[in-house]
């Protein structure tokens, strides 16, 4: 009998498996075949096209990765309809849908970061993604009830095309409510702990979640692009809270010393980025962070149980206070030059700090390959070219940014303020002297869940 179950079982993950490498195809062989879809539905083919691509390799990975898994079959139908729920949220028009499929994918996530039966620390952060999930969807759903009933159509475009007409107080609690929504399912402070925690879900999960799901927040603010662009304040929120998960993010990435947990602040930090590219109005590179975070940080992820072993113990980075410094002043006359030379043109600049992170990343992954380390140089110059030419991609797919929220030396402004923390952290952990206690505590602790019984049971 035991036999019998794995045996359908490990013919519903190939079955699952199959279905999204096919839908990959097809969908891929559409947009080609289909110009007037891409032009209409760019921003929808663009993210479900990384949304099927990646599910497609985490399942591949998790035939093997979840064979023993006496749950796996109930992993594989989740993940399908996971990806199902985010393909409807992507592509429907219809208001009451697109509220539904995204407390239905946030559902469907928290029950996978508790997929382990017996483990009493899953379950635990499982009940916390719900709750916080609670609050963005209610957050959402009050958002949408809104906009329909002052609109007076469920159907989303028209309900964009008269944000304009609507009262000044609606648009600013919509749009107030739509960056409490992303920010919840971003994982930006103060609802960082549900990522944190969710550690405890099996690696395939990680990486779906690190590398699509939390961008949900991201697609949201770029789809009611026009009405956060009728809500100066709502927008400003959008900045302040991007660049507070910017800096909290990469603090927690540098004292943890568990890979994962560490690859989980990093991801707060690029999210920040993101939220604040929408405030911003610099949605074509939203845009291409959203490509490039899924398929980085998809990549670490499945990689990460290779880093076993290889961490000398320690949170910090591997970068000195010499480089740390050369990349913060290295970014900063890159914004410059982009703010003389680019005709007013700043939606570099948070693109600019997420690839400063993302290069610090991407070193930490490689501690100890000296070989490596050796072309950083080279490594840089080509993160910055496949940036520049993914930016240059996504801006063919959103149709404009929007217009300035700020001046272009506030920009300046936010991109010293988060370099000058980023470079203060790092030299104090260069030095030896690391961060202060309270701070160190705080972020060493962030996520934590509380005990789960009274000690060792024997």
């Amino acid at each position: 009998m035991q036999l019998l179950r794995v045996q359908l079982s490990s013919r519903q993950s190939l079955s699952v498996v199959s279905i999204l490498w096919f839908s990959l195809v097809a969908a891929a062989a559409w947009v080609i075949a289909m110009p007037s879809l891409r032009s209409e539905f760019g921003l929808s083919f663009t993210i479900g096209l990384l949304t099927i691509f990646v599910a497609a390799i985490i399942a591949t990975f998790s035939l093997r990765y979840m064979r023993s898994d006496s749950r796996s079959a109930r992993f594989f139908l989740t993940l399908s309809a996971l990806v199902a729920s985010v393909l409807t949220l992507l592509f429907t028009n219809n208001i009451l849908v697109l509220g539904a499929a995204w407390c239905f994918s946030g559902w469907l996530l928290a029950g996978v970061i508790g997929h382990s039966k017996s483990w009493a620390e899953a379950h635990a952060a499982a009940r916390r993604t719900r709750a916080t999930f609670f609050l963005g969807d209610t957050a959402l759903l009050a958002a949408l009830a809104l906009l329909g009933w002052h609109a007076g159509s469920l159907q989303l475009d028209g309900v964009l095309a008269s944000a304009v007409t609507l009262p000044a107080s609606v648009k600013s609690v919509v749009a107030l409510l739509l960056v409490v929504t992303a920010a919840t399912r971003c994982a930006q402070p103060p609802f960082v702990g549900w990522l944190l925690s969710s550690m405890t879900a099996p690696t395939p999960v990680s990486a779906l979640m690190h590398a699509g799901l939390v961008n949900a927040g991201g697609f949201l603010l770029i789809r009611f692009a026009p009405l956060l662009e009728a809500a100066p304040f709502a927008r400003t929120v959008a900045v302040v809270v991007g660049l507070c998960g910017a800096i909290y993010g990469i603090g927690i990435m540098m004292v943890r010393p568990d890979v994962k947990r560490s690859l989980a602040g990093s991801t707060v930090s690029q999210m920040g980025f993101m939220i604040m590219s929408c405030g911003l109005g610099a949605y074509a590179a939203a845009l291409w962070h959203i490509i490039a975070h899924g398929l980085f940080k998809a990549w670490l992820f499945l990689g990460s149980g290779s880093m076993i072993g290889m961490k000398t113990g320690r949170g910090e980075t591997p970068l000195s206070g010499r480089m740390t410094l050369g990349i913060a002043t290295g970014t900063v006359g890159v914004a410059i030059c982009i703010l003389s030379f680019g005709e007013g043109d700043a939606s570099l600049v948070p693109l600019l700090l997420a690839m400063a992170t993302a290069f610090t990343t991407l070193i930490a992954s490689l501690e100890g390959k000296a070989q490596v380390r050796a072309k950083l140089l080279l490594l840089l110059v080509a993160l910055i070219a496949f940036h520049s030419v993914g930016v240059l991609l996504a801006g063919l797919v959103i149709d404009k940014d929007a217009s300035p929220l700020v001046p272009e030396w506030v920009h300046l402004v936010l991109l010293v303020v988060f370099l000058g923390a980023w470079t203060w952290q790092q030299q104090r952990f260069s030095t030896g002297r690391g961060l202060p206690m309270r701070l160190y505590v705080h972020l060493i602790n962030a996520g934590a869940l509380p005990a789960t019984g009274n000690g060792e049971e024997k």
